[in-house]
Order: C-alpha cells, then sequence, then structure tokens
C-alpha cells in the first residue's frame, strides 16, 4: 500500500495567495532530534500545507553526563527558534501551538533553558507528556485518513517513533481509545546499540530484542493487526527505501529484507550514503529495530506510511478549538 498523504496541500509562499476568509495556523514542535514549523489553513475540509521548516538540533543525542542539554544543542536550539520566529511574524498566522517534546522534559536544565528558548520564538512553549502528544498525532492521521476517503469504523492502531520515545494510539475513526507511552525511542536505541555507528548482527538482534521487552508491557500485544499506521520520519523513510528497492509495503518480511540490507552497509554512514531517505532519518537503524519489535510483539501485518503527525495534529487542534469560539 502507497503512503497516505491525500488531504495535505503545498502552496506557495505569501505573496501569491488567493485572498481567502480561512485563517492561518501554525504548530512549531522542539522534538527530540529536530525543531519543526508547519504553517497551514484548513479550506473545504482538508488542510492546505504553505510552510514547512525543519532543522536537525539533536537535543536527545546531546545530553551530558549528569543529563543536562550541552551548550552546543542550546547554542542550535536557540538559533533554530530565532529563525522560527522570523517565519511566523511573516506568516502571521492567526494562532500558534509551540510544544516540546520529552527531550526537553527529560533534560535536568530544561526548567532554565525552557524560558530562553520562548524568548528566541517570542511565544509560549508548552512541554508535553506522551498523551498529549499521542493525541496530537492521533488526530493528525485520523484527518487525514478522512480526507483520503480512508476512514475505518474498525480499530484503528497509529504508530509514532520519536527521537526519545514512542507512542501508541488505538482509536475508532476520529475516537481515541487508548494512549501508551515508551521511553524508547530511535535515538536512544541508537545510541544504545550503534554507537560507533558499526551495524552487526548482534547488535541488531540486541536492539530489537531490548525494543520487545519494552514494548510486550502494552495492552495492544499479542494481538493482530492487518494494519498499523506509521506517523513518523522513520516510517516514512524506510517506505521509501523499500520503493526503491522495490520490495513493496513494510510488511514484517520487509522489514528484515531492510534490516539484512543495513547489515550488508555495515555502518550507518553508508546507509545514508545508498539511499536519499535515510538522509533525514539519521538513526534509522535504532527506528527499524524498534518498528521490527512493534511489528513482532503486536502482531501487525502491515506498517502504513501516513504524511500527518503532530505538528497535522496541532493545526487541526487549533482550527477546531476556533470553530468551537464561533
Amino acid at each position: 500500500m502507497a503512503d497516505v498523504s491525500c488531504g495535505i496541500a503545498l502552496a506557495g509562499p505569501p505573496m501569491i495567495h488567493h485572498a481567502t476568509d480561512c485563517p492561518r495556523y501554525a504548530a512549531v514542535e522542539l522534538g527530540s532530534d529536530s525543531f519543526r514549523l508547519h504553517v497551514g489553513r484548513i479550506e473545504h475540509g482538508e488542510l492546505a500545507l504553505e510552510a514547512s521548516l525543519s532543522e536537525r538540533v539533536a537535543l536527545a543525542a546531546s545530553f551530558e553526563e549528569d543529563g543536562s542539554l550541552c551548550e552546543a544543542a542550546m547554542r542550535r536550539a536557540l538559533h533554530c527558534l530565532r529563525g522560527f520566529a522570523e517565519a511566523l511574524d511573516a506568516w502571521r498566522p492567526r494562532a500558534v501551538r509551540a510544544v516540546a517534546t520529552v527531550a526537553l522534559r527529560m533534560a535536568r536544565n530544561g526548567p532554565v533553558f525552557l524560558p530562553a528558548a520562548e524568548r528566541a520564538l517570542r511565544r509560549p512553549i508548552e512541554p508535553i507528556a506522551g498523551d498529549e502528544a499521542g493525541r496530537l498525532v492521533y488526530l493528525g492521521v485520523a484527518s487525514t485518513l478522512a480526507r483520503a476517503a480512508r476512514q475505518e469504523d474498525g480499530p484503528r492502531l497509529v504508530v509514532d517513533i520519536g527521537g526519545a520515545s514512542t507512542e501508541l494510539v488505538l482509536g475508532r475513526g476520529p475516537t481515541i481509545e487508548r494512549i501508551e507511552s515508551f521511553k524508547v525511542g530511535a535515538v536512544r536505541q541508537s545510541l544504545s546499540f550503534f554507537a560507533d555507528g558499526r551495524i552487526d548482527a548482534a547488535g541488531f538482534d540486541a536492539a530489537v530484542g531490548s525494543g520487545r521487552s519494552r514494548f510486550a508491557e502494552t495492552a495492544l500485544a499479542g494481538r493482530r493487526w492487518g494494519q498499523a499506521y506509521g506517523a513518523c520520519g522513520t516510517v516514512r523513510a524506510l517506505g521509501e527505501i523499500a520503493r526503491e528497492d522495490g520490495l513493496g509495503a513494510l510488511t514484517p518480511e520487509v522489514l528484515h529484507a531492510l534490516r539484512e540490507r543495513f547489515l550488508r552497509a555495515g555502518h550507518v554512514a553508508r546507509i545514508r550514503l545508498a539511499w536519499p531517505a535515510a538522509t533525514r532519518a539519521p538513526y534509522l537503524a535504532g527506528g527499524l529495530a524498534l518498528l521490527i519489535a512493534l511489528v513482532e510483539e503486536c502482531g501487525v501485518a502491515e506498517v502504513v506510511p501516513v504524511h500527518a503527525g503532530l505538528r497535522v495534529g496541532a493545526l487541526w487542534d487549533l482550527h477546531r478549538r476556533a470553530d468551537l469560539t464561533l
């Protein structure tokens, strides 16, 4: 099955937009690896994405021994947020929601860094827990699937493998039934098992086994899922590589075929050279190990990449909150 990307339209810069009564919204995500900005409108029941910016900051890979963010990472973060502030001033959205995910919450000096980050962005930043991150991810996926005529009546499993955490969300249509958050992500798994960049069978199997031990605790384990929707860069990058190599959909067999390709590459640098999609997901080996662990533990027959996630969900959330105030 191809990636689900319907319902998101790309538009040009501000000066060429046609007049519209639809308000513009913006979502900023301070993620564990990258900071990202989305600007868009909801027009005729679809998200028109007008701008999307991303910069790798690598918070989760930049902790000192005492659990604090290092000076270099904080400088990168503040420089990125100043650029985002300028972009937001140019686009002038009606409302902005800026959220910080698990890495900033984990950082020992996070409470000190947060006010500096808010000054750089010139807007409030809200640290969110796994439940709220999962809610926004599911909202983004559910809204995109509805626009893509893939709305389902049955249970739906959404997977979001981030840099420092993984969220599993179970829902039906627009309704969330369960959210589970795990403090393991692609960055942490890569740094734990492929710290020197080398990828071998023993390390990969250990990474998968570690992931399975984490996900064995989920109430979703042991069930059989025909599909799960992957709302993260890891799944989208793996889907692109699988298509490029002619492997097809992300089934358990294809995920293991990707594992074999990564093992033949032998090093994360060679993976990035071999597949352009891997440059956008620098911790892809750890992400693949976690996805294999999830698929095996939860009994997933296929993972479908979805071009929607936390930021898309935040834009829909701002739109729906505005509707409630009218």
